[in-house]
């Protein structure tokens, strides 16, 4: 063992005379490269450095709404490899109390109707929960409803400040917007960069031509280890490698791992991925912390070579260039974007329905072009998932008369009516339901937060009421309407809704639940009937249904955004493909 260091050495050193000991790329390598940074470059390094502020602080925010990453697509509490946020709340805790709102079951009309009833079936003034203490023998912790409330995944989300996210708070939605920006201008820049690096002849100052890049990559990096700088007249083996691999290896695996996150990826080609959401959400932002030490390191290189000659290269393509202008020029620059960034914290905080409006110009409708498009593939991934060990809970049952008295009589007198722009009204009860044609599936629910579940769901699908109730030719929207009156939001009036388009509501996917996990729906999770998509984002499967409505357009429904988290949150109303 002793002879281990000297054995690495002597195979160092046999590397080096194989491969030659300096690997710079020079402008003598690259024809026509007489300045080192060329217009387009420049250029580039501008727009790069604000779109990826942009995407990184908005990424954030989005992290915030669930700070917990899993490998796994069931995404079960305790089983996070990562997780942000309030460390004093065991993990055990929070999935026997989730699951606890769960496996509830409805009371029967001979039951009295409590408050905890329909916040999911579970007192938590009595709801016996682990502790940390169960396990040697202790008496385990009783949560009561005053501190702690039923436990739902909002709950989990734990926003971050505005000094590091974009906008910060609790803002989701507009971190979404912000973040799709992000993405679209990232994208025009790189691959404009692309097409100019092979298009102009000058590909190979950035891809290696030569196994010899290893080992002195190697070299550079112990020269840069010894606090020391490699002597280069261009780029050195680490500095191409690095760039390289920044640009072709992990830009494109940042490109591939959000668009699969999308629920219409996976909607449209199950056997590929319905089982990976959860692994590529972590790649994610496994690919962005990357990013964040890779901008540190380049930004700390350009520094140790100097500051002022390598902004000057950066800005004005020379080191020869004027150092006094490089660094006006970057204060401009750097303060532009700092200046930018402050703005769009502030507009989105103080007039957020307005920012949000202005981010949806051409954005919108891109995204809905790109992954709004109808499937009728169900069978497939049924085949393929197995319903999770548990279901989080969102969002909190209503407390209003009307749903406690139904509750009372276990739904015995419950209505669906269907109206609006159709020729058949319809009212029916849940038996009449149950014995229209039926449909069973088995999917994967993914929430906008970004956790997911795999469960069976069973129900009538939409496309049969569309069947009997006619809609005319003017109807492109159907609106669901509840009985969920949002009181853990009083600052806010009317009830749940959302709004989906014809086609959407016509897939073989689209079902009107009662069913789940083979039993009746829990209250927990929207009974007696739930909206379920299979191509779309959870908060759009509205819960507690008890009228649909179709209609031209939904501008005189609540602030006329498509739903209620488009109203009060800022979601996108056109599309929650993705």
């Amino acid at each position: 063992m002793s002879n281990l260091p000297a054995y690495f050495v002597m195979a160092w050193l046999e590397l080096k005379n194989m491969f030659g000991s300096t690997y710079i790329v020079t402008p003598s390598d690259v024809p026509d490269m007489a300045l080192e940074f060329p217009w387009w470059l420049r250029l580039a390094h501008v727009f790069n450095l604000l779109f990826m502020l942009l995407l990184i602080r908005s990424g954030i925010g989005i992290i915030g709404a669930h700070p917990r990453f899993y490998w796994s697509d069931d995404a079960i509490p305790g089983t996070e490899w990562l997780r942000t946020g309030d460390e004093e709340r065991p993990t055990n805790i929070d999935k026997e109390r989730i699951g606890g709102d769960d496996e509830q079951r409805r009371p029967t009309a001979t039951e009295p109707v409590s408050e905890e009833a329909t916040d999911g079936g579970v007192s938590t003034e009595s709801a016996e929960l682990p502790s940390p203490e169960r396990s040697s023998g202790r008496t385990s912790k009783r949560v009561s409803k005053e501190k702690e409330g039923v436990w739902t995944a909002e709950d989990e989300a734990d926003p971050y400040s505005s000094w590091l996210a974009l906008p910060g708070k609790d803002n989701l939605g507009l971190s979404r917007h912000w973040h799709y920006w992000g993405v679209a201008g990232w994208l025009i820049t790189g691959g404009l960069y692309v097409v100019l690096l092979f298009g102009t002849g000058q590909w190979d100052r950035l891809v290696p031509t030569s196994w010899s890049i290893f080992p002195q990559a190697i070299d550079a990096l112990v020269t840069y280890a010894q606090l020391q700088i490699p002597e280069a007249a261009g780029y050195n083996a680490l500095q191409q490698l690095t760039y390289f691999a920044v640009i072709f290896v992990l830009s494109p695996l940042m490109i591939v791992t959000g668009v699969l996150q999308a629920p219409a990826m996976r909607a449209h080609f199950p056997g590929w991925f319905s089982h990976i959401r959860q692994k590529v959400r972590s790649i994610h932002l496994l690919g962005m912390l990357a990013f964040v030490v890779f901008i540190v390191g380049h930004v700390s290189l350009v520094v140790a070579h100097g500051f002022s000659e390598e902004m000057a290269k950066i800005l004005l393509g020379s080191a020869d260039a004027s150092h006094s202008l490089a660094l006006a020029l970057t204060a401009v620059w750097i303060g532009g974007a700092v200046a930018f960034l402050v703005i769009a914290d502030r507009a989105s905080l103080k007039w957020p329905m307005r920012t949000k409006k202005l981010l949806e110009i051409g954005l919108d409708s891109l995204l809905k072009r790109v992954f709004h498009h109808h499937t009728d593939i169900v069978d497939e991934e049924s085949e393929l998932q197995t319903s999770s060990e548990f279901a989080r809970v969102n969002g909190k049952a209503p407390r209003n008369d009307d749903y406690r008295a139904h509750v009372a009589e276990d739904f015995a007198n419950w209505r669906l009516t269907v109206g609006g722009l159709v020729e058949n009204e319809l009212e029916l009860s849940l038996d009449e339901l149950q014995e229209l044609p039926r449909q069973s599936q088995t999917t994967r629910h993914d929430c906008i937060q970004g956790w997911t579940y795999v469960a069976q769901w069973g129900g009538v699908p939409v496309n049969e009421l569309i069947d009997r109730c006619n809609p005319v030719e003017e109807a492109e929207w159907v609106v669901f309407h509840t009985l969920d009156e949002k009181w853990e939001e009083p600052d806010v009036d009317g009830y749940y809704y959302e709004a989906i388009r014809m086609d959407k509501a016509t897939e073989q996917g689209t079902l009107l639940a009662d069913e789940m996990n083979h039993e009746p729906l829990p209250i927990a999770h929207g009974a007696p009937l739930r909206l379920r998509l299979r191509t779309q984002l959870g908060y759009k499967m509205a819960k507690w249904v008890t009228h649909v409505e179709f209609v031209e357009n939904f501008d005189d429904i609540g602030k006329g955004q498509g739903g209620w988290r488009d109203d009060v949150l800022n979601y996108f109303p056109n599309s929650a493909d993705i």
